[in-house]
């Protein structure tokens, strides 16, 4: 199972995300979460999609009030939240902007991590995950969204995404967040921040 964590912003056409995301399903056997995180613009385009699925009667994506399931309940959507140091550890890759948040809490599961920044440091932490060699090289936004939604465009970002999913789940990528994990875990974070406040400020 592969976690989208989508407090990305910014996202111009979330249509075609959600039809890039469906590309990728239909040509491999992986599974999504989705978390909308309440962004208003994908949470109207992922009701849409699922409005459209019931009157084909393809599914009845419908869940609850903050979750739906889309593309041959491949792609569980959640506008609510789940913490991440719970879900990590059990999701084969997580995809995300690179947010100092997700970005860590992914390196604390051990988990690969594909990364897709779009504004301010986000771009200093997909460097650093790919640095690390726990995510390929990050993707621009057209990767992920393209700004127009036809097939060849929605294929071509689907291609991109499908390459760089396929690169984080290699063995090398896969044994070295795990190497990284248990580095962490063995830090001491907040002693050590003590100890130099000790020696440095403290009389």
């Amino acid at each position: 199972m592969l976690s989208i964590c989508c407090s990305m912003g910014f996202l111009r056409n979330p249509k075609s995300f959600l039809m890039v995301i469906k590309a990728v399903i239909e040509s491999t056997d992986y599974r999504f979460i989705l978390f909308s995180s309440g962004y208003q613009p994908l949470d109207s385009a992922i009701r849409s999609v699922a409005s459209l699925a019931v009157e084909s009667s393809v599914e009845a994506p419908a869940l609850s009030n903050d979750s739906t399931l889309l593309f041959n309940n491949r792609l569980f959507c959640l506008s609510g939240s789940i913490p991440y140091s719970w879900l990590f550890p059990k999701c084969a890759a997580a995809i995300h902007h690179a947010g100092s948040g997700s970005t860590a809490a992914a390196l604390f599961a051990g988990t690969p991590q594909v990364a897709c920044p779009f504004l301010l440091d986000q771009f200093y932490w997909a460097e650093r995950l790919h640095w690390l060699g726990v995510a390929p090289e990050p993707l621009k936004r057209q990767h992920l969204i393209p700004d127009i939604d036809d097939a060849a465009s929605v294929n071509k970002a689907a291609d991109v995404l499908l390459g760089a999913i396929r690169s984080a789940l290699s063995p090398e990528i896969k044994a070295q967040a795990t190497v990284i994990a248990q580095r962490l875990a063995s830090e001491d974070g907040i002693g050590e921040a003590l100890r130099i406040l000790k020696e440095k400020v403290l009389p």
